[in-house]
């Protein structure tokens, strides 16, 4: 092939590889586009995250050197409880984030309709490659509709050291404050808000949620450490894991924020900043409730009979003996039991004509009780189900102080026993008496109150109610 024929073929090629890219493009060119700048968004988001995360590293490292200060002042204070601190390279471990699923007005739903979010300070609305930037007092609505959730997410933080508050949220306080950062999902649902803390920052607003402010430190302390113990257990799990959370805010975890943080609560939770119970190297479940009915460990109440003289009495030394929920009753009309079985197991039992204890556990707690009316009958199971079956609505209950507490949902607690009531001759209802208020694992708010009331430490309440074979150290 001669010069110039070998000029014209290449020619002729060229002039074909340019029809068939400008054929490709034709076609494909907004596809390419698309995914040139879904690449360049990518790069850029990684970038803002990265830069966020080390923000929250450097925060949490600060949090944590005055946490590791003020924990190594309390143990001069624990005697011969094991106690250990952590290194400085291990001192995020003691305070990681935790994850709090923000629900709807009275802790309704995991959802909301709307957020309105206000700050104390500058804040950033971070979403896809975009910062939308927003002074102190300015206020940001934010639903289904709002452009920065058009790809499902946003994220809010704080430009300098304040809070954030949702002016619009129904909670016990007005107006309540957040620190850390939220982060804002669209779902079909509704939207989810999530915020984000140090764990530590987070004690400081369940605290005053879980135990009065009043109470003494000593109560408080021993408080913030099963508070610690339980949200610990929580981060990473996967009960929470579907709304991007570890834990939520309501009672089916522990309350958060509903009431605002307090001079002692933060007192309690730095005076233990990083101690958590453990047993046999395991993180205590340290499950808390309200009142008890002077249950101990060592007691052995499983059998009825026992049970009944059990409640009938008072222990001298129980410290909650003069508390109004140690002792109560409720006394249910036939037609209210009906009432309520109709509506847990419609057409099961008929007419309700017994109701009987047929297990209780160590500590006397009511686990399955049995239903039977004159066409059947039903076997509940379970604290939580009981309670929830022989909700006294607007029955009273009365306290044994002589107090009536009307309209308080689930029964107080299931230490009871059950005593049916007749009315010449004829059956007519059932009284409950009972004690305690809260399902009876684990630590007495009240009881732990009246320990400290006589001088008892936050290890000493603690090891009451958990028991000998728990140690408070330092989370590792």
């Amino acid at each position: 092939m001669n010069q110039s024929a070998r000029r014209q073929f290449l020619l002729l090629g060229c002039a074909v590889l340019a029809a068939l890219s400008l054929s490709l493009y034709e076609k494909y060119g907004d596809r390419f586009h698309d995914i040139r700048q879904a690449m360049v968004r990518k790069t850029k988001e990684e970038e803002q995250m990265q830069k966020m995360e080390e923000e929250n590293r450097r925060a949490r490292e600060n949090n944590n050197t005055q946490s590791h200060l003020e924990a190594e002042s309390m143990a001069e204070g624990i005697g011969e409880t094991e106690t250990g601190y952590l290194p400085d390279e291990e001192k995020e471990t003691a305070n990681p984030d935790i994850r709090v699923l923000i629900c709807s007005d009275d802790y309704q739903s995991e959802y909301h309709n709307s957020i309105t979010i206000q700050a104390t300070v500058p804040f950033t609305l971070h979403y896809q490659d975009t910062e939308e930037h927003y002074q102190a007092g300015d206020t940001l609505c934010l639903d289904r509709k709002s452009t920065c959730l058009a790809e499902g997410k946003a994220v809010l933080t704080l430009d300098e050291a304040g809070v954030f508050q949702l002016p619009l949220l129904k909670r016990s306080q007005s107006c309540p404050s957040y620190e850390g950062s939220f982060t804002v999902e669209k779902r079909e649902e509704g939207l989810l808000l999530v915020n984000t803390l140090p764990l530590e920052t987070y004690l400081c607003y369940v605290v005053p949620s879980e135990m009065p402010s009043s109470y003494p430190m000593e109560a408080q302390k021993a408080q913030a450490i099963c508070a610690r113990c339980y949200a610990m257990r929580q981060i990473g799990g996967e009960r929470c894991a579907g709304f991007g959370a570890d834990v939520d805010d309501s009672v089916s975890y522990q309350v958060y924020n509903n009431i605002g943080k307090t001079e002692e609560s933060v007192q309690a939770v730095q005076e233990t900043a990083g101690l958590i119970m453990r047993e046999n190297g395991e993180i205590e479940q340290a499950l808390y409730y309200s009142t008890s009915c002077g249950i101990r460990i060592e007691d052995e109440l499983s059998e009825e009979a026992v049970f009944c003289s059990f409640l009938e009495g008072v222990r001298e030394d129980d410290c909650e003996k003069e508390e109004p929920w140690y002792r109560w009753q409720v006394a249910f009309s036939l037609e209210l039991m009906n009432s309520l079985v109709w509506e847990e197991y419609p057409g099961e039992t008929g007419r309700v004509t017994d109701v009987t204890v047929l297990k209780r556990n160590d500590r006397g707690r009511v686990e399955m009780l049995q239903i039977t009316g004159d066409t059947g009958s039903v076997c509940v199971e379970g604290e939580y189900a009981i309670r929830r079956l022989l909700r006294t609505g607007e029955t009273k209950v009365i306290l044994q102080d002589g107090s009536v507490e009307p309209q308080i949902g689930l029964l107080p607690s299931a230490f009871f026993y059950v005593t049916p009531q007749y009315t010449d001759g004829v059956l007519s209802g059932f009284l409950l008496n009972g004690g305690g208020y809260g399902h009876g694992d684990g630590m007495s708010q009240n009881g732990a109150k009246h320990m400290a009331e006589d001088g008892k430490s936050c290890v000493e309440i603690l090891q009451y109610y958990y028991g000998d074979g728990v140690e408070v150290v330092c989370a590792t």
